[in-house]
């Protein structure tokens, strides 16, 4: 590996770029946001990336101090990557990257591909604080058999992956009926009544989870 390059500016944007504005870089922080990665996760998620990059991303991001490399516990024991506090202050940028991207997604194009693990990112691109106020739930999901959960408190959101402790809702849908939803091609309402979501909990909270997660300016 050469040289890393540099913008060579005295400016706190140019010396954030110089550590993230890499290709691939802020996917690799986005996928580690959910919780602890194995390299095999990473690539299989990062399709298109090549084994030799993927390994320098993850040694430049080690080496700036955003992640670090851990040891699952048994009976995995497998080594794996996870975000220090440095790298998870990234949050909040990845964040609102995410939303303002939402504009440029129409349909996905034909060899796009998705993991329920970005639901995480998504979800914060999508959160409307405003819709938010005052109130204390938490809104669990299975997508394609993967189980994560919000806790929205008081217009503050914060995810974690899991199974949650008595939510006040748990939406279940296979990764391609969710996405159906998300993009509108699917109405929620009848995705539930034919059986392609299941939904457990008050149509109440369906309704406010649904407003919650609609951008302020969508």
């Amino acid at each position: 590996m050469g040289k890393k390059r540099s913008y060579q500016q005295y400016c706190s944007i140019a010396r954030a770029l110089d550590i993230v504005g890499e290709r691939w870089t802020l996917l690799i922080v986005r996928d580690l946001l959910g919780g602890p990665r194995r390299y095999k996760d990473l690539q299989e998620s990062l399709d298109g990336i090549g084994s030799n990059l993927l390994a320098a991303r993850l040694k430049d991001l080690e080496s700036a101090g955003l992640i670090e490399s851990i040891k699952q516990p048994p009976p995995s024991s497998v080594k794996s990557y996870q975000l220090t506090a440095r790298g998870r202050a990234l949050e909040p940028t990845v964040a609102a990257l995410a939303h303002w991207g939402l504009e440029l997604l129409a349909a996905p194009r034909q060899k796009d591909h998705w993991q329920p693990q970005w639901n995480h990112v998504a979800l914060k691109a999508r959160f409307n604080p405003q819709e938010a106020a005052g109130l204390s739930a938490t809104y669990a999901f299975e997508i394609g058999g993967y189980p994560h959960y919000a806790v929205v408190k008081d217009g503050a959101l914060a995810n974690f992956e899991g199974t949650a402790p008595n939510p006040d809702l748990l939406l279940k849908a296979s990764d391609e009926d969710f996405l159906r939803v998300v993009e509108g091609e699917l109405n929620l309402k009848e995705a539930i009544q034919s059986g392609l979501i299941s939904v457990e909990g008050s149509g109440e909270s369906l309704l406010r989870m649904a407003k919650v997660f609609t951008p302020k300016h969508s």
